[in-house]
C-alpha cells in the first residue's frame, strides 16, 4: 500500500457541492463496517488530525441516530449529528451530516449533507467509496475533503492492527 495520503485517498470532486473518496483498507469489510457504526472505534478515528474525538453515540438503524463530538487543539468542540437512512450490513450506510455551530461560514440551521458510504470486499482487504453531497459552498467541501482524509488515513492505521 501506498505511503502518501494522495495515493491512499483517491479524491475527486464530480459538481461544488460533491467529495467522492475512494480508498482501500487492509481490513475485513465487516471490521469496516464496525469502524463507521461502532461509537467505541468512531471515537478512534473520526475527525481531524490535530482533532480528538470525545464523545461518539450510534443508533444504527434506519430513522436511528449518530453524534460525534471533537475537540479542537484549542479546546473548542465541534459536534456532528445525523439521521440513518439506509443500512445494509456490512455494504452500505447513508446518513445525513449536520453541523451544530457555524463550521466553515455554513450555518447549521440551513443546511444538511448526505454521506453514502459502499463497501467491497476485494483481494487484501476492502475498498470503501464515500460520497458527501449537498455540501454548501466550495470552501465548506475543500475543508471536509481534508477533514475525512485525515479521518481515514487515521482509521487506516487503526485497523492495520486489528
Amino acid at each position: 500500500m501506498a505511503t502518501s495520503t494522495a495515493l491512499r485517498n483517491q479524491v475527486s470532486t464530480p459538481a461544488v457541492d460533491e467529495i467522492r473518496i475512494s480508498r482501500i483498507f487492509s481490513a475485513p469489510r465487516d471490521l469496516v463496517f464496525q469502524a463507521w457504526t461502532r461509537p467505541e472505534m468512531l471515537l478512534h478515528w473520526f475527525g481531524c488530525a490535530a482533532f480528538t474525538t470525545t464523545h461518539a453515540e450510534a443508533d444504527v438503524r434506519v430513522g436511528g441516530f449518530w453524534r460525534v463530538i471533537m475537540l479542537s487543539p484549542e479546546g473548542e468542540e465541534f459536534p456532528a449529528y445525523g439521521t440513518y437512512l439506509e443500512v445494509r450490513a456490512p455494504e452500505r450506510l447513508k446518513l445525513t451530516h449536520h453541523w451544530e455551530k457555524l463550521v466553515a461560514g455554513v450555518n447549521p440551521a440551513d443546511h444538511t449533507t448526505t454521506v453514502t458510504v459502499d463497501l467491497f470486499e476485494v483481494e487484501g482487504g476492502t475498498r470503501m467509496e464515500f460520497r458527501q453531497t449537498g455540501l454548501a459552498t466550495e470552501a465548506s467541501r475543500d475543508s471536509h475533503i481534508g477533514g475525512w482524509c485525515d479521518s481515514f488515513d487515521k482509521l487506516g492505521s487503526g485497523l492495520e492492527g486489528q
